[in-house]
């Protein structure tokens, strides 16, 4: 995983921890808010039911005629306020409060108006049962005990609001889930009928399916980029197969010819047939036509060789060019060819070992002086502005060749006593460069011939 894949990991993380964060917390706080609020309310609840019975209890007590006795003993004394007034007047307190403010016998009236002004913090009870007004209440009470009393309920409900919400925030996640995943299914489905280098269409999703897209279009564009190799390769892997059989048929005719001539030779000079009464000359011949096998062979050997022999190496295009000029040098004095070097003005390495750079140079060299018509120039040189090496020639007369044919294995255009050619010479130009991942170009005009390299591996013109 490369640097940018672990800090969009780390990110992708980092954005759900903290979603997740913030979606836990908010939920806990309304669950928590929630379960206050029922908390609280079902303790006034419990609280004012019980603060009535207890009440009631007093007011009972009250009308036995011994309040003083049982009211003083109840645990709750310290709790309660109580105010009972008789026909109007006050007829029993647990306080030491007979005068209201102004110093004036306290009534039920000036009483009452203190009573209803209490917050709703207290609970109050008041009731008027004649000739009794009865007025009691204390501090709200919110005792351990109580909330024990109500947790059973606020568990159960907070169970229930749990799964409802759950089930709420479910569905609406479920159908956003289904949402993106149908589109991504239909981006999936759109490789089918589009090209993968062709931009997708803009799609509302989340950041997680965004980079999952993304990841899914990288791994088409891989693959379709393995497919295309694939398919290149196959394509070089059948055009090798041809020149093979092309190759072992050639090589098997090429062969086999002065073989047969070598044995009508040799089998007339043995039963004294009158036109082999020349045996010196014939002698002569058949010694010619094994230095032309021998020269074959060493062809054959050495086109043979480039399917199997891979040597990596770096080699100075310009320097090898030079050197492989001076072998050509007698012959192109002979015919009064000029080699214009002028554009061949800088170092150019390339990445092909220098035995095989020879071959390549040697063959281009003397395809073009075969082809020339003497008293002519051949340009060899660079050309910057398309990073190529060309090798220039005049025709030697009009011939149309067929640049697709030239580089088969014994192709054979014409040949000379100079340059005898069994048509293997573009045939090994063609397997070195393709092997080393040079691409190049043949350009005929009707009075010349062009033959070009890109200097640069991988790069088609």
């Amino acid at each position: 995983m490369n640097g940018t894949n672990r800090r969009t990991t780390f990110n992708l993380f980092y954005r759900n921890w903290f979603t997740n964060f913030i979606s836990i917390g908010l939920t806990l706080f309304l669950f928590f808010l929630i379960t206050a609020l029922l908390l609280v309310t079902n303790i006034q609840k419990q609280q004012q039911e019980a603060f009535k019975k207890e009440s009631e209890k007093i007011f009972s007590i009250y009308k036995q005629q011994d309040i003083t006795k049982n009211i003083d003993n109840m645990s709750i004394k310290q709790d309660y306020i109580i105010f009972i007034f008789k026909n109007g007047k006050l007829d029993y307190t647990n306080l030491n409060i007979k005068k209201d403010a102004s110093g004036n016998q306290l009534t039920v009236s000036s009483y009452k108006n203190y009573f209803n002004s209490l917050n709703s913090d207290y609970l109050k009870y008041e009731k008027i049962e004649s000739p009794y007004h009865i007025f009691i209440s204390t501090i709200n009470d919110l005792s351990p005990h109580a909330i024990l009393a109500i947790s059973k309920e606020v568990i159960l409900y907070g169970l229930l609001l749990g799964m409802l919400v759950s089930f709420v925030l479910s569905v609406i996640y479920s159908r956003n889930l289904r949402k993106q995943f149908n589109e991504l299914n239909t981006f999936i489905d759109s490789y089918k009928t589009i090209s993968p280098d062709q931009p997708s269409k803009k799609r509302t999703l989340i950041s997680e399916f965004q980079v999952l897209e993304e990841n899914i279009s990288e791994m088409f564009r891989k693959l379709d980029e393995a497919s295309r190799n694939l398919e290149s390769q196959y394509q070089k892997e059948q055009k090798k197969q041809a020149d093979r059989i092309d190759f072992i048929r050639g090589s098997n005719h090429e062969l086999k010819t002065p073989i047969m001539s070598l044995r009508l030779i040799l089998e007339g000079m043995l039963n004294d047939f009158p036109e082999y009464a020349d045996k010196p000359y014939h002698m002569q011949v058949a010694i010619k036509k094994l230095d032309d096998m021998t020269s074959l062979v060493n062809e054959i050997m050495d086109a043979s060789r480039l399917e199997i022999e891979f040597t990596e190496g770096k080699t100075d295009l310009t320097e090898t060019v030079k050197n492989t000029l001076e072998w050509f040098e007698p012959i192109s004095l002979d015919q009064n060819i000029t080699m214009d070097l002028s554009k061949l003005d800088r170092e150019m390495t390339i990445n092909i070992p220098d035995k095989h750079l020879k071959k390549v140079c040697s063959n281009l060299i003397s395809n073009a002086l075969k082809y020339s018509p003497s008293d002519s120039t051949i340009e060899i040189g660079y050309r910057a502005s398309r990073n190529i090496f060309y090798i220039k020639n005049k025709m030697n007369s009009p011939v149309q060749l067929d640049v697709k044919e030239i580089v088969r294995p014994f192709h054979t255009q014409n040949s000379s006593e100079n340059f005898p050619s069994h048509g293997l010479g573009l045939f090994v130009v063609d397997n070195i460069l393709a092997k080393y991942d040079y691409r190049y170009q043949i350009v005929q005009n009707p009075d010349e011939f062009i033959f070009m390299i890109k200097l640069t591996q991988n790069n088609s013109f």
